[in-house]
């Protein structure tokens, strides 16, 4: 359901074709918000229209405006982090504006911790991430996780981490950690597998990635993760969803 959803009335008598065609081109506006089940708003939800491009975010007080809007049926697509996706069907009067809430519902799954019940058999490169899970030290984020929580990006994934910051920056976001009140800053050290990497966590989409492992001091960090000789204050390790390519000996 959708509120403030009108059906446009049928027309009535001889009208001017010219000027009927053109009413009926003409694009729709719709004003909103994006809340919870219980009426809090929700900033940072994503809301479009299925078989269009057109898209917007909901500002810091849960509000939108998308413009353009094709009039007639129109079925807009509603999701954020952490809540349940959904979907809102809608008639549109031609040029018209109109106001409409969308609730989501939370999801059920809390995340902190990173406790999965799942088990699975290591193969492959994977074997290095489910031995490092063994050893009781750090965070660690599997695909089911990042499935259920439906990340679009690497930061997205990253922001389900407690103590984890995304600032933005000219670059892309950049991940920043804390532990604790008045705790220093800490610019972690990114891996892909075992390997130290100097790019960007959004360089990877949720969709290439099947597991992160997040260490929050050096004291957590396995032993056969290389450091290259840099004093690092914090690691997180990205395993994405194909293994690494082997290098061709020549």
């Amino acid at each position: 359901m959708i509120a403030g959803s009108v059906l446009l009335a049928a027309t009535a008598g001889a009208q001017d074709t010219t000027r009927g065609a053109t009413q009926a081109a003409a694009p729709s506006r719709v004003i909103g918000k994006v809340t919870d089940t219980s009426g809090v708003r929700l900033s940072k939800a994503e809301i479009g229209i299925l078989n269009s491009e057109l898209r917007v975010v909901t500002d810091d007080s849960g509000e939108f405006s998308l413009s353009g809007i094709p009039s007639g049926v129109v079925v807009f697509s509603v999701r954020r982090l952490g809540y349940e996706a959904a979907t809102f069907t809608a008639v549109l009067k031609p040029g018209k504006a109109h106001r409409v809430t969308f609730p989501l519902t939370e999801l059920a799954a809390n995340l902190p911790g990173m406790t999965v019940a799942e088990k699975h058999q290591p193969s492959g490169w994977l074997a290095d991430f489910e031995k490092h899970r063994a050893g009781g030290r750090g965070m660690f984020i599997t695909r089911p996780d990042i499935e259920r929580r439906q990340a679009r990006t690497a930061s997205d994934v990253m922001r389900m981490v407690p103590g984890v910051q995304i600032v933005a920056t000219r670059l892309g976001p950049q991940l920043v950690m804390t532990r604790g009140a008045g705790a220093r800053r800490c610019l972690p050290q990114l891996y892909v597998h075992t390997t130290p990497y100097s790019g960007m966590i959004d360089d990877f989409s949720a969709d290439d990635i099947e597991a992160i492992e997040v260490y929050a001091g050096i004291s957590e960090l396995p032993a056969d993760l290389n450091t290259m000789g840099k004093p690092i204050c914090a690691a997180v390790v990205i395993w994405t969803r194909e293994p690494p390519k082997k290098e061709k000996k020549g």
